[in-house]
């Protein structure tokens, strides 16, 4: 989503800084250093510079699930929510949505406004039944200078909230073919397949099973992929293990380890049928003109009813394979005439962002963003290190308390070596390091 943003808003002769909650390195997979939005503030940044919020389901994200997904290892899900909640106390920030940037936020009991918002493309599907929260996500937009939402459920959501002056703005990476047309390679032909790890665990048996059915059916085989690398959704090891299940059931299949976004694209071009439980495989799928089923999954049944209902979604594994079967060979002049429709839609709001940002005429930045701290890491392992060593300072409790330190202890230790190895290193005087 930033890429496309990036390159379309360049064009308009804009340029971007990408930031987050936490800083990050994506450049490994062709992605881009990112800086966490509290350290550009620290670094100088003019919070009356535009700030674009690009897409996602952002509005139902809580901060320990975002801050989950970036964790240096996985935590177990019993330990996750206290680590998390630690790390967002040392954050020092009162936002109550990670990727929300609110109208006024105090970070470490200075407030700061945030006059110049914009948000694109949000996913707003699964509304908190929770009124404070409610509440809180209705003045977070209050003031935006564009509220843009994704698809038919996220608009009437956010209506319902009385958030006013919304749109209906298309996912930006719709326009990935726009600016990286690709052709089939003599190796395509094949399908392609992607589960999450939840998904494959749960329905792993009824899957083989299904692709078993249409194993001869393309000349490029099965392959499976990954639709990134946050933890808890995707797991390279649990497609290897899927790989080794289906293989004693005769079923051969092509794990794709690659992690790099426009690999990733490209995989999802050359394919014959796409199936998968990612909204982005479906998007990108949309974008190539290539068939597609989506499993059944709230969010990607919301956008894909809203603005993609040529093909299946809201499938359940035993109806994988004849869906499969109904899709080969299948190309749909309907959504030729849908992505053009998006399209216009993207370059019509393109446009009124560009205007909102030139009439603003932000000030220069202040800050040298060479004079920031060392390359970002992936990311922030030392604040990691601060939050986990608080929920194991069993100095610091008593009783009932100390008992359940106790217990989650061997859980959070379930990655000793890193956080020995770096507490020893934090506790170590700087001339001896």
């Amino acid at each position: 989503m930033g890429f496309v943003f990036t390159k379309l808003l360049e064009m308009k002769g804009i340029s971007c800084i990408h930031a987050s909650i936490l800083n990050n390195d994506l450049s490994s997979f062709s992605g881009t250093r990112v800086y966490s939005i509290f350290d550009l503030m620290d670094a100088g940044l003019d919070t009356s510079t535009p700030i674009l919020h690009v897409g996602g389901e952002t509005a139902s994200c809580s901060f320990n699930d975002a801050l989950g997904c970036d964790s240096p290892l996985p935590l177990p899900y019993h330990q996750k929510d206290e680590v998390c909640t630690k790390l967002q106390q040392l954050l020092g920030t009162d936002r109550p949505f990670p990727y929300l940037t609110p109208p006024h936020e105090t970070v470490h009991g200075q407030t700061s406004c945030w006059p110049n918002r914009l948000f694109y493309g949000v996913g707003f599907t699964s509304p908190s039944p929770n009124n404070e929260k409610r509440n809180l996500l209705a003045k977070t937009f209050t003031g935006s200078r564009m509220s843009g939402f994704r698809d038919d459920y996220s608009l009437d959501n956010a209506r319902e909230l009385g958030i006013r002056d919304i749109i209906f703005a298309p996912d930006i990476v719709l326009y990935i073919s726009k600016l990286m047309s690709l052709t089939s390679t003599e190796q395509s032909g094949y399908l392609l397949v992607h589960y999450n790890q939840e998904y494959l665990r749960r329905n792993e048996a009824s899957l083989i099973e299904e692709l078993s059915q249409v194993r001869t059916s393309f000349r490029g085989g099965i392959k499976i992929g990954l639709a990134g690398t946050a933890h808890y959704h995707d797991s390279l090891n649990a497609l290897y293990r899927f790989k080794e299940m289906a293989a004693k059931s005769s079923v051969s299949i092509e794990v794709l380890p690659c992690v790099d976004i426009f690999s990733i694209c490209k995989q999802i071009a050359n394919a014959a049928v796409v199936a998968s439980t990612s909204l982005h495989y479906r998007i990108i799928a949309r974008s190539y003109g290539v068939p597609r089923l989506s499993m059944q999954s709230h969010k990607v049944d919301c956008w894909a009813k809203s603005n993609d209902d040529i093909y299946p979604f809201g499938l359940i594994p035993k109806k994988l394979a004849s869906t499969i079967e109904s899709l080969i060979d299948m190309r749909s002049h309907k959504e030729e005439v849908g992505q053009e429709r998006d399209i216009a839609t993207i370059e019509e709001s393109l446009e009124t962002i560009s205007d909102i940002i030139h009439s603003l005429q932000p000030r220069p930045n202040s800050m040298n963003l060479d004079l920031l701290s060392a390359r970002p890491q992936a990311p922030s392992p030392d604040l990691w290190i601060a939050a986990m060593a608080q929920c194991l300072d069993e100095s610091r409790s008593t009783g009932e308390e100390r008992g359940l330190l106790l217990k989650q202890k061997e859980a959070c230790l379930s990655s000793r070596r890193f956080l020995v190895k770096r507490l020893l290193q934090l506790m170590r005087p700087p001339f001896a390091r």
